[in-house]
């Protein structure tokens, strides 16, 4: 008899677990997942528009400064396109229901942990778009190339450091949802439980 209760209680532990898991972590999976697929279809369209324009503009250039301009923005944007494929792809092709809790918390972090470096790297790329600029005050010889590519530098290290602090505070306004998930789940030195508030 004994037997039957516990196999009756382990059957209710995981049919809660189940319904949990498929409640909470699902949806907290399926709009974190929605976030990043907005976010790379919008660094996606940044690319594929820079890439369009400025080529179109390569083609007549007022300036040898705005030849290399351009230039800089394409070759800027193929690296964002690059990024923005497979970020889309994984977005699309993750299922939300197949993300347990450990690597829903893994891959929540992780992603804010790399916004952050990159968020330091655009304030890099923009003070280097500066420096350039000054740099080229005193290389008469190389003044339209450095003015060009420091121009680049700062307009696409400013969409960068935008894009990244936006999709930063989205993802973060989403850690409310986990840490109420996290707080159902107790794991002890000798059990697991889920805790339910009605």
């Amino acid at each position: 008899m004994k037997r039957q209760y516990l196999m009756l209680a382990l059957l209710i532990l995981f049919a809660f677990d189940a319904y949990a898991q498929g409640v909470g972590l699902t949806e907290f999976n399926t709009e974190r997942l929605h976030v990043n697929k907005t976010g790379m279809i919008v660094l996606g369209s940044w690319a594929l528009g820079n890439i369009g324009t400025n080529a179109v503009l390569l083609n007549n250039p007022s300036s040898k400064e705005q030849a290399h301009f351009y230039r800089m923005n394409i070759f800027w944007n193929v690296v964002n396109l690059g990024l923005a494929i497979p970020g889309l792809r994984h977005s699309l092709i993750t299922d939300p229901a197949s993300l347990d809790m450990a690597s829903t918390v893994s891959e929540y972090h992780k992603m804010g942990k790399i916004l952050l470096l990159n968020a330091g790297l655009d304030v890099a790329y923009i003070t280097g778009g500066f420096l350039m600029k000054e740099m080229a005050k005193t290389r008469p010889n190389k003044e339209d190339i450095l003015t060009g590519y420091g121009r680049s530098l700062i307009l696409q290290g400013g969409f960068l450091l935008a894009f990244d602090i936006v999709l930063y505070s989205v993802l973060s306004s989403k850690g409310g949802d986990l840490e109420k998930i996290l707080e159902t789940v107790h794991v002890g030195a000798n059990s697991i439980g889920l805790t339910f508030r009605f």
